[in-house]
């Protein structure tokens, strides 16, 4: 038997939930693999590796790099709150979040997967509630999201049998700065135009929001419990979800919680 430590990569781990999720897993006592664009918060006890989860290249030398060693868990953290509506939002915005939320996601799941295999792990993506949720303003994020989770349904079934599990995140509100876009470059060209009530909405509502050091330690908890596939883990967040696939599936029309359609 391996008498090597856990091993845990996270990405997105410089800031909000995977800065979080970092610093419980190293109050557990896992080894961490860190990859971030700034990965100026993490201290020594991490492995940190800065670059830009879109750098396919730096991303492969890294897991080759760790090719002996089993991955228990793998937290696909890294996304961006990329807002907008479907005809305002530039081009750029849209392959910014297509990029970044999706592509990138499928290629870190793509080269880590022989690991997590080996270490019979567990493969935590990081989508949001606002995949199957329904309003305007947030039409790059809310589509990415949509379409990560649609990839992962095809993974979960693809899974069975490979010893590892696959679990997508979809949390409600947590305190973080995804709001704060404007710290990227890429926000230069891909800001929306005029106002856009989803924002306005999320930089109030996240204030409020649980902390994401709490969430980090109850997801920890949750997979040490058994998580589900479809992981859910803010119930306020079920009746937007339930009311949207109730217009879906009776009325044919987009449910809205904004008062416009989405």
């Amino acid at each position: 038997m391996s008498s090597l430590p856990s091993l845990a990569v996270v990405t997105g781990a410089g800031s909000g939930i995977g800065y979080a999720l970092t610093q419980a897993l190293l109050a557990r006592g896992v080894e961490v693999v860190a990859v971030d664009r700034d990965t100026s918060r993490l201290d020594d006890r991490v492995q940190a590796h800065r670059f830009d989860v879109r750098d396919g290249a730096a991303m492969r030398e890294l897991a080759e790099s760790l090719a002996a060693r089993p991955v228990n868990h793998l937290f696909a953290n890294a996304g961006v709150g990329v807002a907008g509506d479907v005809l305002s939002a530039p081009e750029q915005a849209w392959q910014w979040a297509w990029d970044v939320n999706v592509v990138s996601v499928l290629r870190t799941l793509r080269l880590w997967w022989p690991h997590l295999v080996s270490g019979r792990g567990k493969a935590v993506v990081t989508v949001s509630a606002a995949a199957l949720q329904s309003y305007p303003g947030a039409g790059p994020y809310r589509a990415t999201k949509a379409a990560l989770l649609s990839a992962l349904e095809g993974l979960y079934y693809q899974a069975q049998g490979s010893g590892v599990g696959v679990h997508a995140l979809c949390p409600g509100l947590v305190r973080t700065d995804i709001t704060a876009v404007h710290r990227y470059a890429e926000a230069t060209q891909a800001a929306p135009a005029g106002p856009n009530p989803f924002e306005t909405f999320m930089r109030t509502a996240v204030r409020e929001a649980e902390p994401a050091d709490a969430f980090a330690r109850r997801v920890l908890d949750g997979l040490d419990r058994g998580a589900p596939f479809y992981w859910f883990t803010h119930p306020e967040t079920m009746a937007w979800t339930e009311g949207r696939h109730h217009c879906a599936v009776h009325a044919g029309t987009p449910f809205a919680d904004f008062g416009a359609p989405a």
